[in-house]
């Protein structure tokens, strides 16, 4: 029941986390993985009603439009377990150092002419 009083505790769950996630590719990584714990929750509700019925399938509809955030996620708290004081990840980071910063330059040269691309075509 959603409108016990006990609801209000300690504020939001999700909607206050999408404030972080300003990109619209960001967006759709966290909202993956808030559709999925919604349709887990959903998971051992009564499904003879309709309005639940609808919603779950709602919601796996839109789970399979989103990406897979979840082996996203794997990968950051992979990235974040790395063991950066150990001479053998130092050198095997050190030696993909160039593709690294190739990769990012390349995203933020692709992320301008989009920019630029929009600004032309607005001729207000």
């Amino acid at each position: 029941n959603s409108s016990l009083p006990d609801v209000a505790d300690g504020g939001p769950i999700f909607t206050e986390k999408l404030k972080n996630w300003t990109e619209k590719n960001e967006k759709r990584i966290i909202l993956s993985q808030i559709v999925s714990m919604y349709l887990e929750m959903l998971e051992n509700t009564d499904k003879t009603k309709g309005h639940v019925r609808r919603i779950s399938e709602e919601l796996f509809t839109l789970k399979n439009s989103l990406p897979d955030g979840l082996k996203k996620l794997k990968d950051l708290a992979d990235l974040a377990k790395l063991p950066m004081n150990d001479l053998k990840i130092q050198r095997k980071a050190v030696n993909e150092l160039f593709s690294v910063l190739q990769t990012l330059v390349e995203t933020q040269a692709s992320a301008k002419k989009k920019r630029r691309q929009v600004q032309r075509r607005c001729k207000c």
